[in-house]
């Protein structure tokens, strides 16, 4: 009887070499998860790591502070641009005493206006002059100061700025040439900001001073004027230097400020970031 049970040769051993496995079994290896420990094991934890590395990287970053830049207003830039001329006029007739005074050869045509104002504030006039009152002489010289100031800052304003409807300060929109004001960036606006806060400073004090003066010698240059000339003429012509200087002191002195807080700002978060 024949055996079923036997083989004419015995099996082969199997091939367990690992470049001949099935292919399920190699695309099965290529693709199985790594441990649970390791930062990709799920999309869930990588979703997870990307929203703490993006909320700890905007929690350390400093916020960016807000971009300065001055402005003058059309009212800032129309004064300086009126009075400029008016305050080297008023400088040259001061400092070229006595030729621009009545009788002098400076005097006719530029400076004849002046007998006018000569005869109501004696500090502009021959009594000034002659009792060596060194105060018209002194302010003359402020006056050319601040004339070349504020050509400075008018120069820089028109040379480097560029138009803006609006900005800090009062703007009058008046005819299409006073519509809108200057905007100064950078540090070209800081220089042109100092420049012209000094001018105003230094424009508001001296006048205020020249009225204390006044009435600290008891009026001794403008007393013989009867009330409605001394108002019109001295009161009113000369506080027209107290009333514009002042708001542009207050306005460049507001921008002074802000520059300041946004530095000091900058700064401190910037402080905040390496430690």
């Amino acid at each position: 009887m024949v055996s079923t049970r036997q083989h004419p040769r015995e099996f082969p051993p199997p091939d367990i070499s690992p470049t001949k496995g099935s292919p399920r079994k190699s695309s099965r290896n290529s693709t199985a998860s790594p441990a649970p420990g390791s930062p990709t094991s799920s999309p869930a934890s990588s979703q997870s790591l990307t929203k703490r590395a993006v909320s700890n990287s905007i929690a350390v970053a400093p916020a960016s502070p807000s971009r300065w830049s001055h402005t003058a207003s059309n009212i800032t830039i129309t004064w300086i641009c009126l009075s400029l001329p008016l305050v080297i006029w008023d400088s040259l007739y001061i400092l070229l005493r006595p030729h621009t005074m009545a009788g002098g050869k400076l005097q006719w045509p530029l400076w004849k206006p002046y007998e006018i104002y000569a005869e109501i504030d004696h500090v502009y006039g021959w009594p000034g002059w002659e009792n060596k009152d060194g105060f018209g002489g002194a302010q003359g010289a402020i006056n050319a100061i601040e004339a070349v100031l504020y050509g400075l800052y008018i120069m820089i304003v028109y040379n480097h700025g560029v138009p803006v409807a609006g900005g800090r300060g009062l703007q009058v929109g008046v005819k299409r040439w006073l519509s809108g004001g200057r905007r100064v960036d950078g540090k070209t606006g800081n220089r042109a900001l100092v420049i012209g806060f000094t001018a105003a400073v230094m424009t508001l004090s001296k006048t205020v001073l020249y009225y204390l003066n006044e009435y600290y010698c008891a009026f001794e240059n403008t007393r013989h004027n009867d009330w409605p000339t001394l108002i019109a003429f001295y009161g009113v012509m000369n506080g027209l230097w107290v009333i514009f200087p002042a708001y542009m002191t207050t306005v460049f002195g507001a921008d002074i400020i802000e520059a300041l807080d946004l530095a000091t700002e900058s700064s401190s978060a910037a402080i905040k970031k390496n430690y």
